[in-house]
């Protein structure tokens, strides 16, 4: 029993003392750039929560991480690795923008969902191959979903800027060149802004504040997948593949179902990664369209542990760690370079440091589980 509060409490505070860590550490790397390690946290604790708008911003940042995470832990927990995010979330929004400005004289009510159901279309397709290369050849994804990536830049680049360009933008004469992007995307088919549902509330955000309604969406979309997996069929089907396949096999699970269906769902999810940018800032699609979403919320679905509350939290945790460093850069003149490498240490140290503690929670677990039942075969909880 008293191995069982020890378990709860290292688990508990095992992310807490993470972050310790990982700050410890940067701080090192601070005073070598002859900062003041404290002033350096005070400045980026200041200049993040000190204002509303400041605190919007963290969560518009969050919201793209909140989908790529939820897209990569659905794979985790099939075991496989889809590091095809990236790609699928881009071809999501290439899709999107290309129904966004094309589909003229539809009401908002039709046309934003429409938008949405492309890039979810798309994201599903672009991992259709790599899982059906793993089910049918036994091609290991990792290796498929990165050359798909190439592709699918290759294919965004071709059509942006050879088939698809707005060539009817004007510039004044003299004064720079147009941009290579799409289209702009209809009004009918751009996400609202929160704005006017938190004055409701007393809270007042300036118009640059892009905080839009993606955000709720990637909260609610999180507490789905936490009922798929724990409380349907599939989620337990998914859970105990990843687990063991072969037991999953035994007790008459299809493994190679579940790969196909799960990964599929985490194309889907994938392809609402980009859409906080280009439906709720942007507008349009361009070859400058926001990268590595997908490599980063490989390290947010670490970092939270591939549950959907431990990705929402990581994600803000990103969030944070974007404005901070502006607020560093800005107040402290820290280099560009120094705040960039100062975002990486501190991630890769939350990242290690939880993956050791985790597998020191697990041992743990074991033990417990070998005392309590001495002479049986120990069971492990999907």
């Amino acid at each position: 029993m008293k191995n069982n509060y020890k378990i709860i409490m290292l688990r508990v505070l095992s992310p807490i003392f993470a972050i310790l860590m990982a700050a410890l550490i940067s701080s090192l790397v601070i005073m070598v750039i002859h900062q003041n390690p404290l002033k350096v946290f005070a400045t980026m604790f200041s200049f993040s929560f000190k204002r509303v708008d400041s605190i919007a911003i963290i969560l518009y940042n969050a919201t793209p991480l909140i989908f790529s995470g939820l897209a990569v832990s659905v794979g985790f927990r099939m075991n496989l690795f889809n590091i095809g995010v990236e790609g699928q979330y881009l071809m999501g929004a290439f899709l999107a923008a290309l129904v966004g400005f094309s589909l003229k004289g539809l009401p908002a009510i039709i046309h934003l969902p429409l938008t949405i159901l492309a890039a979810i279309v798309a994201g599903s397709l672009w991992s259709l191959l790599p899982i059906y290369l793993k089910v049918k050849r036994g091609v290991h994804e990792v290796i498929s979903t990165i050359m798909l990536n190439y592709i699918s830049f290759s294919f965004i680049h071709y059509f942006i800027a050879d088939l698809l360009m707005d060539k009817s933008q004007k510039m004044l004469q003299g004064l720079g060149s147009p941009i290579v992007r799409m289209p702009k995307i209809l009004p009918s088919a751009l996400m609202p802004r929160m704005r006017d549902f938190l004055n409701l509330f007393g809270l007042d955000l300036p118009k640059h504040v892009y905080l839009n309604w993606f955000f709720p969406l990637g909260i609610l979309l999180a507490i789905g997948i936490y009922y798929m997996l724990m409380y349907t069929p599939f989620g337990f089907e998914l859970r105990a593949v990843g687990h063991n396949p072969d037991a999953a096999r035994t007790a008459g699970i299809k493994p190679e179902k579940v790969y196909f269906v799960g990964f599929l769902l985490s194309g889907a999810i994938a392809g609402l990664v980009g859409l906080s940018d280009l439906l709720g800032y942007f507008g349009y699609m361009d070859l400058d369209f926001p990268r590595n979403y997908g490599f980063n919320g490989i390290a947010v679905a670490l970092m939270g542990q591939n549950h959907p509350l431990g990705i929402i939290l990581s994600a803000m945790l990103f969030g944070f760690l974007n404005r901070g460093a502006e607020g560093v850069q800005t107040f402290l003149n820290v280099p560009m370079d120094a705040v960039v490498i100062l975002q990486a240490l501190m991630i890769i140290s939350i990242v290690v440091i939880t993956k050791v503690m985790n597998d020191y929670i697990k041992r743990l677990e074991k033990k417990e589980v070998s005392k309590n039942a001495p002479g049986r075969t120990a069971g492990v909880q999907l």
